[in-house]
């Protein structure tokens, strides 16, 4: 079995989320193709200080939109970081939740001698399958005089960024590697030249004067990385509204492949991974530059059958079906787990966004493990009243993580006599006078 994994990156020049539908850049325009994993890296998303202060109360409208699109598909959000502009969204998919363990943030600062945010990297990892997968947004230093300087980022990213508390640690020790972001590497060419030979679709002739591929020949940068053939246009710098190249900011810089989606395997995991599709999205204009996917295939066959699930669900002794404002008895066996007090069951709508969005949830029960066959039973006090699809879910304090999900199954609606009574008022009579 493969995995598909979704790496989006879009420099979106301070703006709000536009009103237009956003499945193509997701990649979740065909049900019947929905990816295992999506990543999203935004670069320059608003950072005003009143901006950064809301999102203590709320989240980012950019977070809650994506993750609005990826939960209606059954992508669950693993964890979204922030670094002044730049934004970093992980969703897997319901189906591999259990399988995820140590998910960890990691941040590099490179601007004004590694003191500002405002440009470096930010980066999460995780394992699934027992495989590591390690995910960094950049955004890099502007202008093209400047490749030594984005040269010398990767390197400082690459060296600095330490994830804690799990294994391994460093960028380069993971399996998988995905790197995307603004990176600013730009086409040393004439703008002339480079607007012929776009309008022709000669992007080849190009790709020998890209600052990015040049270095990577010389080992300057992205050592070891793959990237796909950039066959489509240049992603910066547009006139905003429109696929027209600068005319308005008074700059009129260059066309460039500023926006990048690379990635690295492990040796011994060399040609496991299969790029689908890379490309640029020119429908979206509300930006000075196109958002870039790469949608990718990951082989895992042999990592995806070692792993056995920890909790057993007997859904056949739960007394199904359950009734809203009713109670409902779960019961479950576990199996080569050490339980933990803090352990707990979530009640989750199908469909769920993020590991807080549950219904409900209720304790484990400690040392679970001592149960065996018997089994361990919780009871769920007064199930919501809503009716529909809802699975369980158990998530282990020890491993900050879900590690098993059970089958989803109906909770119907309350029986009359359960229905919350209708306040109603009653008019009372006026006294004749």
């Amino acid at each position: 079995m493969a995995l598909r994994v979704h790496v989006c990156t879009w420099n979106v020049k301070t703006t709000q989320p536009p009103e237009v539908d956003l499945r193509e850049l997701l990649h979740l325009d065909n049900e019947e193709d929905i990816p295992d994993i999506v990543a999203v890296g935004l670069q320059e998303v608003d950072a005003k200080p009143q901006s950064l202060l809301i999102e203590y109360i709320k989240e980012n409208s950019w977070v809650k939109i994506l993750q609005a699109y990826l939960g209606a598909y059954g992508l669950v959000k693993l964890r979204s970081i922030r670094m002044l502009g730049m934004v970093h969204l992980i969703s897997v998919h319901s189906r591999h939740l259990p399988y995820v363990r140590e998910i960890r943030p990691g941040y590099c600062k490179t601007a004004f001698l590694g003191l500002l945010g405002t440009k470096g990297a930010i980066a999460m990892r995780f394992s699934i399958y027992g495989e590591t997968f390690c995910f960094i947004n950049s955004h890099f230093a502007a202008h093209a005089e400047y490749t030594e300087h984005r040269n010398m980022e990767t390197q400082t990213v690459e060296d600095y960024i330490t994830f804690p508390n799990c294994t391994p640690q460093k960028i380069n020790e993971h399996s998988y590697i995905f790197w995307f972001g603004d990176f600013n590497y730009r086409i040393n060419e004439s703008a002339e030249n480079i607007k012929a030979l776009c309008s022709q679709q000669q992007y080849s002739t190009l790709w020998e004067h890209d600052q990015l591929l040049s270095s990577q020949k010389e080992n300057l940068c992205f050592v070891g990385f793959k990237e796909g053939p950039l066959s489509f246009p240049p992603t910066y710098k547009y006139n905003v509204g429109t696929n027209d190249w600068d005319t308005e900011s008074g700059k009129f810089r260059k066309p460039a492949w500023t926006d990048r989606v690379l990635w690295k395997e492990k040796q011994e995991k060399a040609n496991t991974v299969q790029l689908i599709t890379y490309k640029s999205h020119d429908q979206y204009m509300t930006s000075d530059h196109k958002p870039v996917s790469a949608l990718l295939s990951i082989d895992m066959q042999e990592s995806m059958t070692e792993l056995e699930n920890p909790i057993e669900w007997k859904m056949d002794l739960m007394s199904m079906p359950w009734y809203g404002n009713e109670d409902g008895l779960c019961v479950y066996i576990v199996k080569n787990y050490k339980t933990y007090s803090w352990d707990w069951i979530g009640l989750y709508k199908v469909g769920f966004h993020h590991l807080w969005d549950y219904e409900m949830y209720e304790w484990a029960v400690g040392d679970g493990d001592e149960y065996g066959e018997n089994g361990c039973a919780v009871l769920f006090d007064c199930l919501p009243e809503e009716a529909g699809h809802y699975v369980m879910a158990y998530y282990s304090y020890k491993m900050d993580a879900v590690i098993s999900v059970s089958e989803p199954f109906e909770i119907l609606p309350p029986r009359d006599e359960d229905k919350d009574p209708v306040d109603v008022q009653v008019e009372q009579p006026q006294e004749d006078v």
